[in-house]
């Protein structure tokens, strides 16, 4: 969504480095240094990514393994989780695609596979939900098929939003998945305290994985939410400093993957002695 709005005004190059230009005139920071350092960000950015994309792609493809596994071994707990790190994968393959062929159909992919992504952790922060405040309702309807087809839904109706509603009402969304994660966090919170039946080891896992998931979301995703936001709103998307934001928060968000395989890490059967 962010990058479509720069695409249009041009290349990368012209909007990161041209339109700092033409904004400078009204701000009184030291506008060469940060000019300077927007065009090494420029400039490194394909190797960059290329970089992280090496750590990240083996990464992913070992946890989704590890993952179906756990759903082998009659465990329908991952699904949500799986279908996360595969939307991760989708959009390292489509990220480091579109840095080196530039290609549109790969943006629009990544974007696409981000907001998928966003869903599944709401997803994940709610199933932990309803496993602690309501867990019999939780064990009578939770099973692997239930799993597979809101999974299936979820992969299907960002596509449908996407073509129906602006980006503005895509950013809503995104904010509203995280106040989801929020409630569903603070909820736990209150019901682990009168969950008699879980064990030790079972809040930890439960509270840790949420604790994760809120995490990743506050300090890899919601800044490259604020910033696209103020590019939305704000004509100060065209200051120097805004493009350094830009390109440090895109960079927070390509690091979300990583975190999202720790979540594998609060899953198997041996995380009693992985939290001791």
């Amino acid at each position: 969504m962010a990058e479509q709005n720069a695409s249009s005004n041009g290349s990368s190059e012209d909007y990161y480095i041209n339109a700092s230009s033409n904004g400078s005139s009204g701000v009184h920071y030291d506008d060469d240094q940060m000019r300077e350092f927007l065009w090494k960000l420029y400039s490194a950015d394909p190797l960059i990514i290329m970089i992280i994309s090496a750590i990240e792609i083996p990464i992913m493809i070992l946890t989704l393994f590890a993952l179906c596994a756990l759903i082998k071994s009659n465990r329908s707990t991952p699904v949500f989780v799986i279908h996360l790190i595969l939307s991760d994968l989708i959009q390292i393959i489509c990220r480091l695609t579109h840095t080196i062929t530039e290609s549109e159909d790969a943006k629009i992919t990544y974007m696409y596979s981000l907001i998928v992504g966003l869903y599944f952790m709401a997803c994940v922060a709610f199933e932990r939900y309803l496993l602690v405040s309501h867990p019999i309702w939780y064990r009578s309807h939770h099973s692997l098929k239930v799993c597979s087809v809101v999974s299936v839904i979820i992969w299907f109706v960002p596509l449908i939003i996407a073509v129906i509603l602006s980006p503005l009402f895509l950013l809503i969304a995104c904010l509203i998945l995280y106040l989801i994660i929020i409630l569903c966090f603070v909820g736990t919170c209150r019901g682990l305290s009168s969950a008699i039946s879980l064990t030790s080891l079972k809040r930890k896992k439960i509270l840790g994985s949420l604790f994760l998931v809120l995490l990743t979301y506050t300090f890899l995703i919601l800044p490259f939410i604020i910033i696209f936001t103020v590019g939305f709103f704000s004509s100060h998307n065209s200051f120097t400093l805004f493009g350094i934001f830009r390109y440090l928060s895109s960079y927070l968000l390509f690091l979300n993957p990583l975190a999202d395989c720790v979540l594998y890490m609060f899953l198997r059967p041996d995380v009693g002695g992985l939290m001791k």
